[in-house]
């Protein structure tokens, strides 16, 4: 049994990959752990798009935009740099069926496996946007 958190304590933070996190941190320094950072950095974003924890679009414009001036200090070949992009592009607009399918594209240039865990919570991730409702995530419209 996981003991209750105290009140003062930070919440934990749920993003469903930490697999690839740890993939990227065990990478050596170099182009891997870039592609891999760069393959995290899409899948966060992506994440906005899940069904069981959307981001309001502002938000996810405000992140695309960090996002984007993040991959400017990132030396990723062109290939990797366009599908990060286009990751990147497709968590601003409401289909995550669209997020989906950029982050897989996005995996398939991935010069170097990914681990099984890490592969596996990737699909999970494209699975869930793959299914998600597109008109749940549409911003509300006016009366």
């Amino acid at each position: 049994m996981v003991p209750a958190l105290p009140s003062f304590s930070p919440v934990r933070s749920g993003f469903a990959c930490p697999a690839l996190l740890l993939a990227a941190a065990r990478a050596p320094i170099g182009g891997e752990r870039e592609t891999l950072l760069g393959v995290l950095m899409a899948a966060r974003l992506a994440s906005g798009l899940s069904p069981d924890q959307p981001l309001p679009s502002v938000a996810r414009v405000v992140r695309a935009e960090a996002a984007r001036s993040w991959l400017a200090s990132v030396t990723l070949a062109a290939k990797t740099r366009t599908a990060v992009l286009r990751c990147i592009a497709s968590s601003e607009a409401p289909s995550p069926q669209g997020a989906a399918e950029s982050l897989l594209a996005l995996l398939e240039l991935v010069p170097t496996p990914l681990d099984r865990g890490a592969r596996r919570e990737v699909s999970r991730l494209i699975e869930a946007l793959q299914s998600a409702p597109s008109a749940l995530l549409a911003p509300p419209r006016d009366r």
